[in-house]
């Protein structure tokens, strides 16, 4: 096996090399990349329960319930307890955290479009769509694997 053609060192070093990026820009606006994919999850998908949250921003569940208790501290997200399960909370934006990811949503746009900037329509729809099938891919193994490790 090569490195430089192993997928999960490829991905790895994309998705690090997005963060670094980022991070100036999240740092301004007093976020780490962590609450910035909370604050993506919660400004596109609405309000989740944090079992939904953790599942769409791939954030362990204890992980993200110390992020999502910095974020209460700065105002960026609210947990509501829900009324038909004493032990479920629903995470929504408060009006500032929605402020804040207006904010940094733009320069977000614009740092994909820069890199993304020699690929055709088409080539970036694939790559998505690619993209999308590897972590199908991997959920599926996972999902095998814990299976195999309880029988």
């Amino acid at each position: 096996m090569e490195l430089g053609t192993y997928l999960p060192y490829l991905v790895n070093r994309v998705g690090q090399r997005f963060i670094s990026d980022i991070t100036p820009v999240l740092s301004e606006a007093g976020v780490d990349i962590q609450s910035w994919r909370v604050l993506i999850a919660l400004y596109q998908r609405g309000a989740q329960t944090v079992g939904a949250l953790s599942d769409l921003t791939s954030i362990n569940f204890s992980t993200l319930s110390r992020v999502l208790g910095r974020m209460e501290k700065k105002d960026l997200v609210r947990r509501v307890r829900d009324a038909e399960d004493a032990r479920s909370f629903t995470v929504e934006l408060t009006a500032n955290g929605k402020s804040v990811t207006e904010t940094i949503l733009p320069q977000a746009a614009a740092l994909e479009a820069k890199v993304t900037g020699d690929f055709s329509e088409a080539e970036l729809a694939m790559l998505r769509q690619l993209l999308g099938k590897l972590y199908v891919g991997l959920s599926d193994y996972s999902e095998e694997r814990d299976d195999r490790l309880a029988g």
